[in-house]
């Protein structure tokens, strides 16, 4: 199958809000950038996707969590462009009938449960491939993913050429590596982490070099990885109320409530121009839902 983006466009820009000190947030609205993978997983996924075609190979391989959002979407990305998938799924005890596994499954991808165990083991060894299988890292970074990270960083610049702020969440760092990597130092950019970690220590010790122009936002992890209160659920609902937009609990829902905050604070200069990533997400919000037994807005939801 030939890899065809030209119905591709540019995800869109959108307005949120202008502060009586001149300060303007826009969001890009990369959730909206394919028609089935939301975000920045299509962004690591593009150009590791068109190299398995280009050179015929069947299978790609990836590794995650029960509920790992990339390993969903990778196997849409596999239904919708016909490969194969695996996903190797590490936990103590792997659940193939939560809505995420459960989701990967009727998309096609072969799921591998491994204990954390094995996983350690197979990770410290490194994991070993056929001829015609080809591996994805975790959270889909690698060299290939700085490219797509690369287009959305000069996607901004030709939608707003008067950017002084980019604002977005982080987790595992690829999305942010590759914009730093992309950029004019003159634009600051800001990661907002969703767990407990420092971004330029954590980006170091992955890439073996230095993000000494990175500023980040560490106070907004609500606990750790998908941890949430009430303040932060009913954040993401009166997000919704106002601005039409979903967003999930895990990565953009912490990372907007922390912008929001900070621009309350006056931590931005008079005129700033901010453009916020909406990274995506939504399709793990179904089952985030079904898991704590909330009532979080979801794509397709009416207000």
């Amino acid at each position: 199958m030939t890899f065809d983006t030209s119905d591709i466009p540019a995800s869109p820009l959108e307005f949120i809000l202008r502060q009586q000190d001149g300060t303007e947030l826009y969001i890009k609205r990369d959730d909206l950038v394919h028609p089935i993978i939301e975000g920045n997983k299509w962004r690591k996924l593009k150009y590791n996707i068109i190299e398995v075609l280009q050179k015929e190979m069947k299978t790609i391989i990836s590794v995650g969590g029960a509920y790992s959002n990339h390993l969903l979407a990778l196997s849409q990305a596999g239904k919708y462009y016909q490969f194969q998938t695996k996903g190797f799924v590490y936990g103590d005890y792997v659940d193939v009938h939560n809505f995420t596994l459960s989701s990967c499954l009727n998309n096609g991808m072969e799921i591998v449960p491994l204990s954390k165990k094995e996983f350690l083991h197979i990770k410290e060894k490194g994991f070993s491939t056929r001829e015609y299988e080809y591996f994805v890292p975790e959270g889909g970074s690698n060299n290939l993913s700085f490219i797509g990270t690369g287009e959305l960083y000069a996607e901004l610049i030709q939608q707003m050429p008067d950017l002084t702020h980019i604002v977005l969440p982080f987790g595992s760092g690829g999305t942010t590596a590759g914009i730093y990597q992309a950029s004019l130092r003159s634009i600051e950019i800001i990661a907002i982490p969703v767990l407990k970690l420092n971004p330029k220590q954590h980006l170091l010790k992955i890439f073996h070099r230095d993000f000494d122009a990175l500023k980040s936002f560490d106070e907004y992890h609500f606990g750790g990885y998908a941890k949430f209160n009430q303040t932060l659920l009913d954040f993401i609902t009166s997000w919704y109320e106002k601005y039409s937009m979903v967003v999930d609990p895990i990565y953009n829902g912490k990372a907007l409530f922390g912008l929001i905050e900070k621009l309350s604070h006056g931590y931005f200069p008079p005129y700033s121009k901010i453009a916020y990533i909406h990274t995506g997400g939504s399709q793990g919000i179904v089952g985030f839902n079904r898991r704590f037994n909330l009532n979080l807005p979801e794509k397709g939801m009416e207000i």
